[in-house]
């Protein structure tokens, strides 16, 4: 049974279901762990296979602490959308949004009287309402910062994008500078200082973009974001904007730069070996489907999914383009078709393209050899893949030459089954020691079932498998 429950006005549902007024009374304000955790636990309450019954479970499952699950529920009993009725082990009951009512206010008469004065001062044009208060009041109260810092975030948003800049806004900018350490008037008055610094470097960086104008206020705590919080240097995102220029500006930048941060690319060089080399691999990856006959759509899941690991095995770009027209010449058009192929040539220890060349040499000149034997028998059709499987066995597993396959084929000659009938001679004289053409021509006498042997026995399994080793790990010829 789940550690979370629905209240017994609920009920259970077939569906995990979401009320409206949790999405427009609490999900706003409410941190982003706190939101999973919530939804979470409702998708609990509803769900059957109860495989995730204690909140250590459930913190495994979304890759978070325990300690942050627990957070997230006290928050949660706090607005009376749960209630914990254990806390070792944590058990957790769902209480309907609409039988909690509003949410409890435990505010001292003249808390935020200063607050509010100072807030709606920064709006001169319109009163704020008594729910905007509230949104402010929560986030203060949870996140236990001083007034102070929120009317300075506040006073730096309507400056830069105006009034019509709503309390949402300003609540995601505040909890963005917190997660960056900033929980006092004075650091936020530092990194607003920062900010307006920055202005001659945005401006640098507005005309790589091809960007006529002054950076606003987005482009400001993005900026912020890139050097504060992600280390880039200025050099750096100067040489990344070039390659936007006119091309997705801010955005576009925003993007390169996050997908480099998550790689750990943070100077010139290397982002630069990381685009030439994705660069290639694209053109690689390209070039194969053209040979495969084939037009990739998207060469870089095609890259990610078979070009990248074939190149990490170790094979070659000009071994890689060999297979795949080879593979198109088979027949074999499909990228997984050529991968088989791949791997083949891989357990063969070619990854070049001369070595291919080599091995498929081999393969040739064993062709003709089988050829001689099928000839030696009296017949004259193709080789096919059972006559080299079974030449493979007596030339690479028995160890005959193949003076002494031709030998045998040559006492075969005319008769029905020949290959067969050559095997048969062969396996006799692999019993008997015989190596040798001049051994195998004295005991050509010898029929081909061999001496008679003295009696039948019966064996264990344990003997039957010591003898002829374990059936699992045989290889296929």
């Amino acid at each position: 049974m789940s550690f979370c429950a629905f209240s017994a006005r609920w009920g259970l549902n077939d569906s995990c279901s979401v009320d409206n007024k949790f999405i427009t009374e609490w999900l706003p304000e409410a941190k982003g762990d706190y939101v999973k955790v919530y939804l979470f636990g409702l998708y609990l309450c509803s769900e059957r296979d109860g495989s995730i019954t204690s909140a250590q479970a459930m913190a495994e499952y979304l890759s978070m602490p325990l300690t942050a699950v627990e957070r997230a529920f006290d928050y949660w009993k706090e607005t009376g959308l749960v209630t914990i009725t254990s806390l070792s082990p944590l058990k957790v009951v769902y209480n309907h949004p609409r039988e909690v009512g509003g949410k409890v206010r435990k505010f001292k008469a003249g808390r935020f009287t200063d607050f509010n004065a100072q807030l709606q001062a920064l709006y001169p044009h319109r009163m704020i309402t008594p729910t905007e208060y509230e949104r402010y009041y929560d986030f203060i109260s949870a996140n236990k910062v001083p007034d102070e810092l929120l009317i300075m975030i506040a006073a730096y948003c309507i400056n830069g994008k105006g009034e019509s800049v709503n309390w949402s806004y300003i609540l995601t900018c505040a909890r963005d500078w917190i997660n960056q350490g900033i929980r006092t008037a004075e650091q936020a008055e530092e990194k607003i200082r920062q900010m307006e610094e920055n202005s001659d470097k945005l401006r640098k960086l507005m005309a790589a973009l091809g960007r006529k104008g002054s950076p606003d206020f987005d482009d400001k705590q993005m900026y912020m974001k890139w050097t504060q919080s992600w280390d880039f240097t200025d050099e750096v995102i100067l040489h990344v904007a070039a390659s936007c220029k006119n091309k997705g500006g801010m955005s576009k930048l925003d993007n390169l730069l996050d997908s480099y941060f998550r790689m750990s690319l943070f100077t010139v060089g290397e982002i630069d070996a990381y685009n030439e080399n994705r660069r290639k691999l694209r053109s690689l990856t390209r070039d194969i489907y053209k040979h495969l006959g084939l037009w990739c759509e998207n060469p870089d899941q095609a890259a990610e999914v078979y070009v990248s690991p074939w190149l990490s095995k170790g094979f070659e770009r000009d071994a890689l383009l060999k297979i795949a027209d080879q593979c198109f010449i088979r027949g074999v058009k499909t990228a997984e078709g050529m991968n088989a192929t791949v791997n083949k040539m891989l357990k063969e220890g070619c990854l070049s393209a001369s070595a291919i060349d080599e091995y498929l040499a081999g393969c040739a000149a064993r062709d003709e050899q089988i050829a001689k034997v099928i000839a030696a028998t009296g017949s004259s059709r193709t080789v096919t893949m059972n006559d080299r499987d079974l030449y493979a066995v007596w030339a690479d597993t028995w160890g005959f030459s193949d003076d002494v396959i031709l030998y045998a084929a040559s006492l075969a000659q005319g008769r029905a089954n020949a290959m067969s009938n050559v095997g048969n001679t062969l396996a006799n004289w692999k019993r008997q020691n015989i190596t040798t053409l001049e051994q195998a021509k004295k005991a050509s006498g010898t029929p081909a079932g061999g001496k008679p042997f003295g009696g039948e026995r019966t064996y264990t399994k344990q003997q039957l498998d010591a003898f002829l080793g374990d059936p699992d790990n045989f290889d296929d010829f």
